[in-house]
């Protein structure tokens, strides 16, 4: 790609999504590598001027933005989504854009099943007990509380059965649950049965949600839903924000229709006050979390050398990892 001997121009326009401590490989070319905390959209087009490749996270590449930066021969997004790329006006104007697949697997299905161990056996009810001291107040030499449940025997839903979920219903497998799931193509697994939604949500103790976001599935978990959900069920949510009506949410948790709810992610993030799943945050059976389930350490390098080998694939000419298929 840089055939010339002139550094190429690096601009990571959101470096603030990946900690400091968490290095990205310096490219093989000679390059100037610029890194921003966060960008706004205002600010995109100025910080994006000059460069080769542009690197994002959560910040939107628009055709706008290409057209004001004709400059840009890459996209590289520090994630499996790319949702936050127009792919097509990429494509339209000869622009790859690679992505950083298969890197969260392990890490959101470990935070899946731990979030369900926590609530299923009500640990985080029973260690505010003996932080209270009614352990310590008590005549017995072990505390009865809030009854709590195996997770081996009961039986989780998967909405959605990607990488992530498939991963999830493994863990869930070896751990003696009966897994269900729900997809739009037909899967066939030896362990995993695929239902409706409706069955899956009527005949799961915990449903976790594993789906892309988009207009289709927004809202997907809604009032009508929950209310098919088994009394005392749990909800987990590490997808993203806004596939489960947050509001429907609330209100399922504090009338004891759900057990508990573990959320990773929220429409709105940050979030801009203590409204909405955050008016709950603080109750032992509300595990609200901010957006950390992918953000395992291994993950994270993983990530990021896979970014550093994007960018040399590119720049050799032999681009890996495309999502779109550029002119």
């Amino acid at each position: 790609m840089n055939n010339n001997h002139t550094p190429l121009k690096i601009v990571f326009l959101d470096r603030g999504g990946i900690p400091p401590r968490i290095k990205i490989p310096s490219p093989k070319a000679s390059c100037e590598w610029i890194n921003y905390e966060h960008t706004t959209q205002a600010q995109a087009a100025e910080r994006s001027m000059g460069a080769d490749i542009l690197v994002v996270n959560k910040a939107n590449v628009t055709a706008r933005l290409l057209d004001a930066c004709p400059s840009i021969k890459h996209v590289c997004v520090t994630a499996t989504g790319y949702n936050v790329v127009d792919t097509q006006a990429c494509s339209d104007r000869g622009i790859g854009v690679s992505n950083v697949p298969s890197y969260a697997a392990t890490t959101v299905s470990e935070h899946v099943i731990g979030s369900a161990l926590l609530l299923q056996r009500q640990i985080l009810r029973y260690k505010h007990s003996v932080a209270n001291g009614e352990w310590q107040r008590s005549n017995n030499f072990c505390l009865f509380g809030a009854p709590f449940q195996d997770l081996s025997g009961a039986t989780i839903g998967l909405v959605g059965l990607g990488e992530i979920g498939l991963a999830v219903a493994e863990k869930a497998h070896a751990l003696g649950m009966s897994v269900l799931f729900n997809s739009r193509s037909t899967k066939s697994h030896a362990f995993a049965q695929q239902v409706s939604l409706n069955e899956l949500l009527a005949q799961s103790d915990v449903v976790s949600i594993h789906c892309d976001y988009n207009p289709s599935t927004e809202h997907l978990i809604g009032g009508t839903e929950i209310a098919l959900m088994r009394d005392q069920s749990i909800l987990i949510n590490t997808a993203r924000g806004g596939i489960a009506d947050e509001q429907a949410v609330v209100t399922a948790l504090n009338q004891g229709k759900l057990a508990g709810i573990a959320f990773d992610v929220l429409k709105h993030e940050p979030p801009a006050n203590n409204k909405g799943l955050l008016s709950v945050a603080h109750l032992p059976n509300a595990l609200i979390t901010p957006h950390i389930a992918w953000a395992s350490e291994q993950a994270m390098h993983y990530l990021v050398n896979t970014v550093a080998n994007n960018i040399d694939a590119f720049v050799a000419g032999q681009p890996i990892n495309l999502v779109n298929h550029p002119k």
